[in-house]
Parts: C-alpha cells; structure tokens; sequence
C-alpha cells in the first residue's frame, strides 16, 4: 500500500508559498529602505539597498526603477538606462521607467534612442507631462549632432540625407529628385554614395509601382555589386510587377540563396513558382 503524501504535498505547496511571500516582504522592507536614503540624497546606499530588494524579488518593476533614478543621482547614466530597460521590459504599461530609461540615454547622448523610448512611453500615455518636457528638451540636442554631422559631408553625401529624409516623409517624388542630384554630384557613377543613392532611388520608383524605374536602377546598382540583396529583391519584385515572371523568379532565387531567411522572398519565390508553372501549363 502505498503512503498518502496528500498531506506532504499540501504542507510543501503552503511552506513554497509562505517563503514566496516572506520572501517579497523583505524586498519591500529592503526597497523602503532605499526609499530613506534616497530622499536624503543617499544614493550610493539606496543603490545598495535597491540591489538587495532585486536579488530577492527580480520580477518586480518598481525596484529596477528606483534603482534607476539613484543611479541618475549618481550621475552613472548607463547604469541608469539599464535600469530603466529592464523596468520597461517587466511592465511595459509602467511609465516612470520610460522616463528614467530615456534620462539615461539621454546623459550618454544617444539622443535618437531616448527619442524611440520616450515615444514608447506616449504611446501609455500620451499626456505624460515628464515625457513630453524631456521629448522637447532632447528633440533640439538632436537637431544640433544631426547638423553638426552634415556639415562634415561632401555635397553628394548631404543631398543623400535630405534624400532620405524625403523618403521617410513619404515625398517619393521629390526624393527621387534629389537622389538624382546626388548621383550627379558624385564623382563616379560607382562610388558607394552613387551606389546607395540609385538602390534609394529604387525604393522611392518601388513606391510609386514605377517598375522599370526600379529595373534600371537595380541594374545599375547589381552591375557593381551582384550580390546586393535589397537590389536584387526590388528588381525581381518589379519584374513581377511587369509580368516578367522568369526573370522576377531568377533575381529572387539569387536572393534566398544569399540569405534565405527573408520572408518576402520565400512567399515570392512561392508565388512566382506558380506563375512560371502556369505558364508553362499554358503553351
């Protein structure tokens, strides 16, 4: 006859959960404590007590946020945006550690980064009074690296950037316009800003289903570089969109055999392996 271990398990299960719990009080007691030194500007010892309430309870949010902000004090930025990341990543709904996360980038000057999670955190809330006043603190920092950082290009690499810019503002039209200056600016047809700028160029023609713009740029950029993805992708993708399904099917395969892991072309290639069958069915 075997022995009733019901008793047992139910006395385990209560004992588990009994230290659980006194577990996450002490993590609270150690967590208030660094609350105390906190307000007195202690930050060194609120670290060391914050650390503490992390090593009992890791799972919990408020300690790694606490812990961020004394690391603000302390001036120790990285640690700071650490913190504030891990924060975010237990409680994505929390919004002080978007704050605090985006301080910390902000001292290390990753001023697009703290931009990224700052529009993170308006997306939780969108009034946040803290999250907004930092948005307009960081957005003129920006302004200013970005500036600082085309002023040191040659005149082909800056109308690439206004091109991309252009791009990303989904003003397909007029940074095709600009692409073509900056091709014309460059001093060879295939240098690595005329390169960029025809595959760019292509993108912008891809938007707009202008599909033997896209080809002949494609082509351009592939007659110096055979195995550039994205312009292998776009041409067999235009190709597609003409009908040219043998051709479309080539530069796709080419694609998936330099990295078959990107999607698009595996539902294309899946795709255009119908349309060439067909095809063939047809004659």
């Amino acid at each position: 006859m075997l022995p009733d271990t019901t008793g047992a398990l139910a006395a385990t299960v209560f004992i588990s959960t009994e230290m659980s719990s006194t577990t996450k009080t002490k993590a609270e007691a150690k967590k208030n404590e660094g609350n105390e030194f906190f307000k007195k500007g202690k930050f060194a010892e609120a670290i060391e007590k914050y650390s503490d309430a992390i090593t009992l309870d890791p799972t919990n949010h408020v300690y790694y946020s606490n812990r961020s902000a004394a690391f603000l004090g302390q001036l120790h930025y990285q640690d700071a945006a650490d913190d504030g990341e891990k924060c975010v990543t237990l409680n994505p709904q929390f919004v002080k550690g978007y704050h605090r996360y985006a301080l910390g980038l902000k001292g290390i000057k990753q001023y697009a980064k703290a931009l990224e999670v700052l529009k993170a955190g308006q997306k939780v809330d969108f009034d946040n009074k803290d999250l907004n006043r930092l948005i307009n603190e960081i957005e003129p920092l920006l302004a200013k690296v970005e500036h600082a950082r085309r002023s040191g290009l040659n005149p082909s690499e800056q109308l690439k950037e206004q091109g991309n810019d252009l791009f990303k503002a989904a003003s397909f039209e007029k940074a095709i316009e600009v692409y073509g200056e900056a091709i014309n600016a460059c001093e060879k047809d295939n240098s690595p800003v005329a390169i960029s700028c025809y595959n760019n160029r292509a993108a912008c023609h891809q938007q707009l289903s202008n599909f033997s713009a896209v080809i002949r740029d494609c082509s351009h950029v592939l007659e110096y570089d055979p195995e550039n993805q994205k312009a292998l992708l776009r041409r067999g993708l235009a190709y597609e969109g003409l009908e040219r399904y043998r051709l479309a099917l080539q530069d796709i395969r080419a694609v998936l055999a330099l990295n078959p892991s990107i999607d698009i072309a595996n539902k294309a290639q899946h795709r255009l392996g119908a349309a060439v069958r067909s095809l063939k069915e047809d004659k």
